[in-house]
């Protein structure tokens, strides 16, 4: 294992992760070389005996993260998040842009916890058992926090779309009257 391979196959999932994290990609970018400088530094160390190499790499990303928001102690943005669309061009139309903004804004409503799991496990590509290694917990915890913070965003895109759809009369009413 060498590391411009694990840097090769590992920096856009850990670059993904961190920037839906912190919000900002330059700072995403710096942790994200952080972790791979200490993955350098400490590969000698890694006993796959103990953990998966992905659970390795990604306890070491967490840390780095909650070091960045320990020095700084500011929480991700969905301006911030919407920059990250803008920069990897993942969407190609407005209603996409809409759905994403949406999908932000629910992820962003869950507590600490449902979100290191929820961005670990769709972004991260983690299985449920590394997740828990990286997170501290049993596997069984990941499976029912993963469960809630999908109710929580369901709830929340239902919510919106509701929202969406009241608004959407309002405006066909006051349309109709003229």
């Amino acid at each position: 294992m060498n590391i411009e391979g694990i840097f090769n196959s590992y920096y856009d999932k850990v670059c993904s992760f961190t920037m839906l994290r912190v919000g900002h990609v330059h700072d995403a970018e710096d942790i994200a070389c952080s972790v791979f400088v200490k993955v350098a530094e400490k590969l000698d160390t890694y006993d796959s005996d103990k953990a998966a190499f992905s659970t390795w790499i990604f306890t070491i990303t967490l840390n780095e993260i909650r070091m960045y928001f320990r020095a700084r102690k500011t929480e991700c943005t969905l301006d911030d998040i919407a920059e990250l669309a803008d920069r990897f061009d993942i969407e190609e139309d407005l209603l996409r842009k809409e759905e994403y903004a949406l999908l932000c804004e629910a992820i962003g409503r869950l507590n600490e916890n449902q979100k290191n799991a929820v961005l670990l496990k769709y972004f991260g590509g983690l299985t449920n058992i590394r997740i828990a290694e990286v997170m501290g917990l049993r596997e069984s915890n990941v499976g029912f926090i993963l469960h809630r913070a999908k109710k929580i965003i369901r709830k929340s895109l239902i919510s919106s779309k509701e929202s969406d759809a009241a608004a959407y009369k309002n405006i066909r009413k006051e349309g109709d009257v003229k």
